[in-house]
């Protein structure tokens, strides 16, 4: 599994400069709302047919954090408004929250994102090797609300990984990133030997969204290899088994 932990991931931002706005503020809530809800939210705009309120619409959700983050942007906007950028976002969270509008948009023109380089260390290791992934990012003009996915595909299975938002965009300047990858087997992947691709890209809105205010600014690839030989503590014990909480499945998108 693609674990992220505080001590693991981080994004740091050179001579950066505070933004203090609420709306930017609630952006994380919101998308992370919307990635939970709206594909339920939907379903019961759909079924249900006309809707007294915000209260009736949010409390027809399973989940009652759910209910309440739904009824504080829903009054924010008003129940006709907010059932119309349900319909409108389609699916896409960034762009729901964009819509609201909570998230900030700052459409990007000329020379935007890049990567400006992408390693893995170690290059190689047996399964149970933690992996560190390194990338430096560089940003010239000031984007929208946007996010760093990180896709893994290994010589014989399906592509895992998962996601980093960047609520405020990117703002020119220099970033460093670092996912660091626990390459523990399991019955999903295996981590058997070969040589696993890495993909990482930087988007503005969701990657592969084809919304307004959405783009792929740069797509960099690298590899390491697993080798057959597992992480034991008795047979390896220059391998440093770690175990940090799970970030959750991650399903890659591509664009």
């Amino acid at each position: 599994a693609l674990i992220v932990a505080s001590q693991a991931f981080s994004i740091t931002k050179v001579s950066a400069t505070p933004i203090r706005n609420l709306d930017i503020d609630l952006c994380p809530t919101c998308v992370s709302f919307a990635s939970s809800s709206i594909y339920e939210l939907l379903n019961i705009i759909l079924n249900a047919g006309v809707v007294g309120g915000c209260s009736e619409l949010c409390g027809m959700l399973k989940n009652k954090l759910e209910d309440t983050v739904c009824n504080l942007l829903c009054d924010y906007v008003g129940i006709t408004e907010f059932i119309k950028i349900v319909e409108e976002a389609d699916l896409d969270p960034i762009y729901m929250c964009e819509l609201l509008p909570i998230c900030p948009i700052h459409d990007c023109s000329g020379q935007c994102v890049t990567i400006n380089s992408i390693n893995v260390n170690p290059p190689s290791g047996p399964a149970g090797t933690t992996f560190n992934i390194d990338c430096a990012i560089q940003a010239f003009n000031q984007t929208s609300t946007g996010e760093i996915v990180i896709s893994i595909s290994p010589p014989d299975g399906e592509p895992f990984g998962d996601g980093e938002l960047v609520p405020k965009g990117f703002q020119p300047g220099n970033y460093n990133v670092r996912f660091q990858l626990q390459a523990e087997p399991n019955e999903q992947e295996p981590f058997g030997p070969g040589t696993y691709k890495v993909q990482l890209a930087v988007c503005e809105g969701e990657c592969g969204s084809k919304h307004p205010h959405s783009a792929v600014y740069d797509v960099k690839t690298a590899t390491f290899r697993s080798l057959a030989k597992p992480c034991d503590a008795r047979s390896a014990p220059r391998v440093r088994c770690l175990c940090f909480p799970s970030f959750g499945q991650y399903e890659a998108r591509t664009s």
